[in-house]
């Protein structure tokens, strides 16, 4: 696991017109990195797939944080806040990088063909998020890599819940289909969302 270190200076104030959000010495944002900064690293590498992706994209989360600051709602909490802004800027750069989700989805389909075994379940979830919107990202990732429930992505979310369930069958038919057309003998079960 990268360790993370707070590097002192920089700017922790709003710059031009409008309510100051000035932070003390040791301010919210150091506090919100101590603290979180792992936990926003492995969300972002285990998205990214890539260790170095996953610092710069860990930096970029947190200056962000620093931007949104004033808009943080005290209602809300930290963990979720900044998961939130992980998962989008990752899933951002994922999708700058869609091209290659097709070649990697291609690359699964072949192995398969070629040695009989299904690809890990990570490497298809990835492989399968390039398939839908963003909106089904999201929830598809809360869902199943963060085992959150319907319920509880609604609240982070600020979704209902029928809203998160229509993302997560809308994101299931995407990935039957996706799958049934790369892997033609594979069967699925017949089930559908709790």
């Amino acid at each position: 696991m990268a360790r993370f270190l707070v590097i002192p200076g920089g700017r922790t104030e709003a710059v031009g017109p409008g309510p100051s959000t000035a932070l003390p010495e040791g301010g919210l944002v150091e506090e919100l990195y101590r603290r979180y900064a792992p936990a926003v690293y492995g969300r972002c590498r285990w998205l990214l797939r890539d260790e170095e992706a996953a610092k710069d994209a860990t930096q970029e989360v947190f200056a962000r944080a620093l931007k949104s600051l004033p808009e943080f709602r005290g209602a809300s909490s930290p963990t979720s806040w900044l998961m939130r802004i992980a998962t989008h800027h990752c899933l951002n750069e994922l999708r700058a990088r869609r091209a290659r989700w097709r070649e990697e989805w291609a690359r699964l389909a072949g192995e398969r063909r070629e040695e009989g075994v299904l690809p890990d379940r990570r490497e298809l979830l990835r492989a399968l998020l390039g398939e839908v919107g963003a909106e089904e990202q999201e929830v598809a990732v809360m869902y199943y890599a963060d085992e959150l429930t319907q319920v509880e992505i609604a609240e982070v979310t600020g979704r209902s819940l029928p809203t998160v369930r229509k993302r997560l069958r809308t994101f299931l038919r995407t990935a039957r289909s996706a799958l049934s057309a790369a892997f033609p003998d594979l069967t699925f079960p017949e089930e559908d969302l709790p």
